[in-house]
């Protein structure tokens, strides 16, 4: 059963507010990276990036994350690399994401 794409208009959203984004053949995002935008996603942006399914890379460096964004962020199982640095989130909320995403590098 072919895989389906992500949404198009949330891509569309994300890559107007200027996020590098790399996307699977199948249409569904692999690589988001805020770093280079002036937009960063805050806890209730973060909620909105549930619906894709296979991220793989996220960057929200310098982003106004708080722990708030902590349950979004576990749905993303297939996560290997995460860029945390400079962000709201606590120690605890960094250790609980460590400990849910085993194969995922965090970088805080």
């Amino acid at each position: 059963m072919p895989k389906e794409p992500d949404p198009i208009a949330l891509i569309e959203f994300l890559k107007m507010q200027g996020a590098r984004i790399r996307l699977r053949k199948s249409g569904q995002v692999h690589t988001l990276d805020f770093s280079s935008c002036d937009w960063k996603p805050d806890d209730e942006s973060i909620r909105e990036l549930e619906s894709l399914q296979s991220l793989e890379v996220l960057n929200c460096e310098k982003a106004q994350l708080t722990d708030a964004a902590v349950e979004s962020i576990l749905r993303h199982h297939g996560l290997k690399i995460m860029t945390l640095s400079d962000t709201k989130l606590s120690s605890k909320a960094i250790k609980r994401l460590r400990q849910n995403l085993i194969g995922c590098r965090i970088i805080a």
